[in-house]
């Protein structure tokens, strides 16, 4: 496997890649494909690897995103 800093890179390009072939011109239309690719991985984690590993992947991603409010 390449290292993690070659495929953020590849990450990065290939979804660069996807929503200029989708024909994404608005959010809204990022917002549908890239809910597109995230469902499509979740499914790929979850055929190869379970569906415990499928959720904790979208589970970090949600965190990632979206971090715990402190008080909260």
């Amino acid at each position: 496997m390449i290292t993690a800093k070659e495929a953020d890179a590849l990450a990065d390009h290939a979804l660069g890649q996807y929503f200029r072939a989708c024909g994404c011109t608005t959010p809204e239309d990022v917002r549908k494909a890239g809910e597109m690719v995230i469902s499509k991985a979740a499914r790929g984690i979850e055929k190869y690897c379970g569906t415990k590993k499928a959720v904790d992947v979208l589970q970090r991603t949600w965190l990632h995103i979206e971090p715990p409010r402190r008080g909260s």
